[in-house]
């Protein structure tokens, strides 16, 4: 596991650190919250419908005579069905996996050794990074997920099944992309042929600048009427578009840390949130060693439209965590059902 492999560079020996509570965290990303970006839905069952309504036909004629023609209008609906994925994290510990590190001196002592509850290696060091760990997870399943992922889709060395349990956001915003052409603008420099070259390339003069104006052109005028509606982008782009302002009109763009890490500022008016999860999923998820698969991407629409749902009560599932006298190990698990849905295709816009 990655978090033992890194326990083990960190000796005893070293003179270093004494106690688990002098430990920092070496990478410390904060990630988003979950239902920043979307609408969760309770009690979701398999096959299920997400249905909704729209705008009334228009009303209203020329004149007003005598014994008028009565019309019925016409109310625009839509619905969805659910497609729910199991997923489940069974997960152990073994005392041996921290002897010979800083992490020995937070042992229990005699036949309690094996029972690392209670210990600081639990409470400090796995406690925390497991809530971290399982944050990722369900944005791995909300928005990278697909069901069909096989080995060459991903990064190299990474288990398929990680991705299967869902069909994610991105896939689905995807093929709205592919569908209709005028709710997609094109980034030139996601085609690349290496990850420097796209890198660079989102930062050249007036390019970051040219994607947000055309995205929000473009954009369906009903979207930035609705609930929440923002620019939800990744940090790459919103990285280009802070140079690209200063550069081009000496304006600063100022973005404000809120909502456990999502940054958010404002572009001509709408809300732009940079999530730097994304980016982050994309380097470690989707990189084939010469260049990132679609490394800066916006979505322009509403959380209302964005549906995450699960039979329970919560997005977030209960873990057990126990210690199994018979196998001498620390035992975790946590099990659920999830799914997500795009809502009315036209309400999105979309750059990739």
């Amino acid at each position: 596991m990655e978090l033992l492999e890194g326990i083990k560079q960190l000796t005893k020996d070293n003179g270093a650190i004494k106690n688990l509570r002098d430990l920092l965290i070496m990478t410390n990303f904060t990630d988003e919250n979950l239902e920043q970006l979307f609408t969760f839905r309770q009690n979701v069952q398999q096959g299920g419908k997400l249905g909704w309504t729209g705008e009334m036909s228009e009303v209203g004629w020329a004149g007003a005579p005598c014994n008028p023609e009565y019309r019925t209008p016409t109310i625009s609906a839509a619905e969805k069905q659910w497609d729910l994925g199991d997923w489940s994290m069974p997960l152990k510990w073994c005392y041996e996996e921290f002897m010979n590190t800083m992490a020995e001196y937070a042992l229990k002592t005699g036949t309690d050794i094996h029972d690392l509850t209670g210990t600081d290696i639990m409470d400090v060091l796995i406690y925390p990074a497991l809530d971290e760990a399982m944050k990722r997870m369900y944005m791995r399943f909300i928005w990278f997920g697909d069901k069909n992922t096989q080995e060459g889709d991903i990064t190299a060395g990474l288990d398929v099944e990680l991705f299967k349990p869902t069909d994610g956001l991105f896939k689905q915003l995807f093929a709205i992309g592919a569908a209709n052409q005028t709710q997609r603008v094109n980034i030139a420099a996601n085609q690349e042929s290496t990850m420097a070259a796209q890198m660079s390339a989102i930062k050249q003069q007036g390019v970051a600048i040219g994607i947000f104006e055309s995205l929000l052109e473009n954009a369906d005028p009903r979207i930035a009427s609705m609930d929440g509606a923002a620019l939800f982008v990744t940090k790459s782009l919103a990285d280009a578009l802070t140079k690209d302002l200063k550069r081009e009109y000496k304006e600063i763009l100022t973005w404000e840390q809120v909502f456990n890490g999502i940054k958010v500022t404002e572009f001509d008016g709408v809300k732009v949130y940079a999530l730097s999860v994304w980016d982050r999923m994309i380097q470690r998820y989707q990189n084939n060693g010469t260049v990132l698969n679609l490394p800066h991407r916006a979505v322009f629409a509403s959380p209302k439209q964005i549906f995450v749902g699960s039979p329970a009560n919560s997005i977030i599932s209960d873990l057990d965590i126990w210690f199994n006298k018979d196998e001498r190990v620390v035992k975790a698990y946590a099990a659920g059902r999830l799914g997500t849905l795009i809502g009315v295709d036209n309400l999105f816009q979309l750059a990739y």
